[in-house]
């Protein structure tokens, strides 16, 4: 597996992202996707570079090869078992970077994940989501009731789907599932979250076990910025 550099996409923003692309592995040719690629930072402060690309290389990859360059991380992490990489710049503006990365690996069953990463492009520094809103008041009332109601509303999709008798879920399955939701609903934070344009995203991603991840609850908490301006930190 070679890392080469094919290019930079200018955003017309205030920091410019370096796309490279990882070589497709040998292994698993017949499911290889064509999108092998992973941002680099590139703001013109080299210490600010430096800081961004370093910690979202760490964040990434959890910190496996911590005092690696970036290529040497990549190309050691993503081995044979990467089939995809790919990343999306959600917002790009007032000194804020909110960027994506996606991955799908392959072991023993194959998994895909999506990654969230908040960075200020004035100090380089991590953004946590008390950065951007005020999270000790209304906003996050307001998030938590979101939250629950519709945690509530999975488990009652649930309880239909263990009455109907052509939906094939049994009752071993539903209380794993119902035990998994419930662990996810109590372990559940703020710090996952994607800025936009227009609006913010709190990342609620409740992680089921292979054997019912089909049953994995879809949990959406969107908020648009001119709904919740008195409580941002950051210029709308």
């Amino acid at each position: 597996m070679i890392l080469v550099f094919i290019g930079t996409t200018a955003l017309g923003q205030s920091v410019q992202i370096d796309t490279f692309q990882l070589k497709e592995s040998d292994r698993f040719k017949e499911i290889q996707s064509n999108k092998m690629n992973f941002p680099i930072v590139r703001s013109g402060d080299r210490k600010i570079d430096s800081l961004i690309n370093t910690d979202l290389k760490n964040r990434f990859t959890r910190n496996e090869y911590p005092n690696a360059t970036i290529d040497s991380t990549l190309f050691k992490w993503a081995g044979d078992g990467v089939i995809y990489l790919d990343f999306e710049v959600t917002y790009n503006e007032n000194g804020i970077l909110s960027i994506n990365i996606s991955a799908e690996g392959c072991g023993a069953y194959c998994t895909n994940w999506t990654d969230y990463f908040n960075y200020s492009t004035e100090s380089g520094k991590w953004l946590t989501i008390s950065d951007v809103i005020d999270t000790t008041g209304e906003f996050k009332i307001r998030v938590d009731k979101d939250k629950q109601l519709q945690y509530s509303e999975q488990k009652l999709e649930l309880k239909e789907m263990l009455v109907d008798p052509e939906s094939g879920l049994d009752k071993s399955t539903y209380e794993w599932a119902i035990e998994n939701y419930e662990d996810c609903e109590r372990k559940s934070n703020l710090e996952s979250f994607a800025i936009y344009p227009d609006r913010l995203e709190i990342i609620e991603d409740c992680y089921l076990p292979n054997a019912i991840k089909n049953l994995t609850p879809i949990i959406e908490l969107t908020y648009n910025l001119s709904e919740i301006e008195e409580h941002l930190k950051i210029k709308n």
